[in-house]
């Protein structure tokens, strides 16, 4: 369960930074910038925009992409060693923790 909790933080976590980085130009605005510096012809809030914005999201998805894989195998391995580690007799049957043949004789004494 530890890798579910993982699971949530990160998405508030990234989902926070999402949201930061998709404003970065209200951010730039909003702190004051001086609109007489350039960079290939746009004002500086609108260059902050598009690099941050647009390219900060781009290679935000992709880290997070890539921790979201790892641990979406985490939590495969940590739901496999939990359902491997204990007896939990067969699929359906209602009946945990008693293999077949202790279930058959179970059964078979009714």
């Amino acid at each position: 369960m530890n890798a579910y909790r993982k699971e949530i933080r990160s998405t508030v976590g990234f989902g926070i930074v999402y949201v930061l980085l998709g404003h970065t130009g209200l951010w730039a605005v909003m702190l004051g910038t001086d609109n007489s510096i350039r960079i290939l012809g746009l004002p500086i809030h609108y260059f902050i925009a598009i690099t941050l914005g647009s390219l900060g999201v781009l290679l935000w998805s992709m880290v997070w992409c890539r921790y979201a894989n790892q641990l979406e195998d985490e939590i495969e391995a940590e739901n496999a060693g939990f359902f491997h580690s204990r007896e939990t007799g067969l699929e359906g049957s209602g009946v945990q923790g008693k293999g077949p043949e202790t279930l058959a004789l179970t059964e078979g004494t009714k």
